[in-house]
């Protein structure tokens, strides 16, 4: 069975929490967003189960704490319990010091779980 408009939706918002929860420096939300063994590339370390991944979460907000990332595009493709999606990250530092830092495309392998939808997999490959 295809993907209902319900599942979108609840897809969506979970990339959006994803943006949310790391530039808010949110590591429980972060990781939550992922399986229990999910793994996370952002394309220089590897982060595997939920958390590794809120530690990354934490660390990069702190590390950047005006660090902002904007997906667009985002495609989902799925049925019954299983789906896989993409979209592309604009990755940038706000405030009067605006520059973009990092663009590029995430891969995302995805599973509707008792708590909704979350990550099993997501790979970030930047463009450059």
């Amino acid at each position: 069975m295809p993907l209902t408009t319900d599942d979108v939706i609840e897809i969506q918002m979970l990339y959006a929490r994803y943006n949310t929860a790391i530039d808010t420096g949110d590591g429980e939300t972060f990781g939550g967003l992922f399986v229990a063994d999910g793994v996370f590339n952002p394309g220089h370390t590897l982060c595997e189960g939920q958390e590794a991944i809120s530690e990354f979460a934490v660390k990069t907000h702190e590390m950047m704490p005006l660090m902002r990332h904007n997906a667009t595009n985002v495609v989902v493709d799925g049925e019954g319990d299983a789906a896989n999606g993409s979209a592309f990250l604009l990755g940038y530092i706000a405030g009067p010091e605006y520059k973009v830092i990092t663009t590029g495309r995430y891969l995302d392998k995805l599973t509707k779980t008792a708590d909704g939808w979350r990550f099993t997999e997501r790979v970030y490959n930047a463009d450059t």
